[in-house]
């Protein structure tokens, strides 16, 4: 017997109309990838990703009646993450954190798997770091193309443009990663 899966559009409908038991598959289907999301936008703080993420299914449930009917889930909480993150450093005013490294061990001992792991980490914490240098518009167009898997057409609605404007914005904001990243 085949089980077969329940659109991501049906399932908020039930949660719309106060099924709200229906926003479990969603948030088992979108939890990692909005952590993600949101905790590459936060400079890569874990527990401030984790803390956002909590608010984007709050805020899901609390104002599900303006989900439109027939619009997207996965952009539409996208757009409550986005707006969530927003909130949360508009409130907060402080500097985006940077990742914590300090946990990676440095001794003579190390070996070849270890060093490489140790590269690794630093490669991507130089990313983090170029990334937390953009400013916020160009990084969070970034993450969500590159690390989230947007497609333009899907960035330009949640950006309110074209998806050929938001073509342009990403390869500028990926020209100007470039240059921090290799300076």
């Amino acid at each position: 017997m085949q089980v077969v899966a329940t659109s991501d559009e049906e399932l908020m409908a039930q949660v719309k109309a106060d099924n709200l038991d229906q926003m479990v598959p969603l948030f088992e289907r979108y939890q990692g990838p909005l952590f993600g999301f949101l905790c590459r936008l936060s400079g890569g703080d874990a527990e401030v990703g984790q803390d956002l993420t909590q608010n984007v299914f709050y805020r899901a449930m609390k104002y599900r009646a303006s989900y439109q009917t027939g619009q997207p889930v996965r952009a539409w909480l996208y757009q409550l993450a986005r707006h969530v993150h927003a909130d949360h450093w508009q409130k907060s005013r402080r500097q985006q954190p940077t990742a914590d490294i300090d946990g990676v061990e440095r001794t003579v001992g190390h070996s070849r798997i270890a060093q490489a792991d140790c590269q690794s980490t630093d490669q991507k914490q130089a990313l983090q770091e170029a990334l937390n240098l953009l400013p916020a518009e160009q990084r969070e167009i970034l993450v969500l193309h590159r690390f989230q898997g947007f497609d333009y057409t899907e960035i330009g609605e949640m950006l309110g443009c074209t998806a050929g404007a938001a073509r342009v914005k990403a390869h500028r904001a990926l020209e100007a990663l470039r240059k921090i990243y290799f300076s």
